[in-house]
C-alpha cells in the first residue's frame, strides 16, 4: 500500500493501475496520496474504529459467528451486535455500548 501511494505520488504510475495492482479501490489510493499532511506510514497504520472486546473474547465471537454460518444459521448485524455486547458485559469490559439501544432486552 505504502508503495503504491509514493509511486502514484512520483508519477511513475496512475491511480488505476497502482489501485489494480494492489486490489484497492481507485478512490480509496486517491484519497491516500492526496492527503499530503501525513507519510504513507502514518494512512496505513490509521486504526479505525473503537477497539472494546480484547483477542480472546473476539476470537470467541468470531468462532461462535463462524460456527452458526457453518450450520447455516444466517446471523443479522443486529444478532452479531448483540452477542458482542454480551460478550463485552460477561468479560466485564469497559464499553461504550447503551443497554437500551443494544437489544439485549427486546423479546
Amino acid at each position: 500500500m505504502c508503495r503504491a501511494i509514493r509511486v502514484v505520488s512520483s508519477g511513475v504510475s496512475g491511480y488505476l493501475r497502482a489501485s489494480q495492482y494492489i486490489s484497492l479501490p481507485r478512490g480509496t489510493l486517491e484519497r491516500y496520496v492526496k492527503d499530503i499532511s501525513r507519510s504513507p506510514e502514518e494512512l496505513v497504520n490509521v486504526h479505525l474504529g473503537r477497539t472494546v472486546l480484547t483477542n480472546k473474547p473476539e476470537n470467541k465471537h468470531l468462532e461462535f459467528c463462524i460456527i452458526m454460518d457453518q450450520s447455516y444459521y444466517g446471523l443479522r448485524i443486529q444478532d452479531i451486535k448483540v452477542t458482542g455486547f454480551q460478550l463485552a458485559i460477561r468479560n466485564v469490559l469497559k464499553h461504550p455500548f447503551s443497554r437500551e439501544k443494544s437489544g439485549v432486552d427486546r423479546k
